[in-house]
């Protein structure tokens, strides 16, 4: 029996090794940014502007940030992560901000390990 923590991991580390696109530089760099914009800003804010960035680069690492953040916090069906974090209630959003949080945090640690860090 693996602990959610465990189960986090497993999962972040295989969305981090198989992302082999040319935009390795600009992935790493969002994945370090992303914890602090969520909890400065939050989540809401730090997916828009996400998405935001996205639409300026050809290689769209945001759209792959956010997929493998939405499979590490095991949230599957509809509505999406962004969906859902527009429209949950208080303590919905507190949780599912937590949970982005530590899920970041494990793209972050596994992107540092495997791409390195500068």
């Amino acid at each position: 029996m693996q602990t959610r923590q465990q189960k986090r991991a497993e999962i972040a580390y295989s969305c981090v090794s198989s992302h082999n696109s040319n935009d390795k530089e600009e992935f790493s760099r969002l994945t370090k940014s992303f914890p602090a914009l969520v909890h400065n800003s939050g989540l809401v804010q730090a997916l828009a502007f996400v998405n935001a960035k996205d639409k300026e680069k050809e290689s769209k690492p945001g759209a792959a940030y956010i997929r493998y953040l939405t499979k590490t916090m095991q949230l599957t069906g509809d509505p999406g992560l962004e969906e859902r974090s527009r429209t949950a209630d208080l303590i919905e959003y507190q949780q599912l901000s937590r949970e982005a949080i530590e899920a970041a945090t494990w793209l972050k640690r596994y992107s540092e390990a495997i791409f390195g860090s500068d």
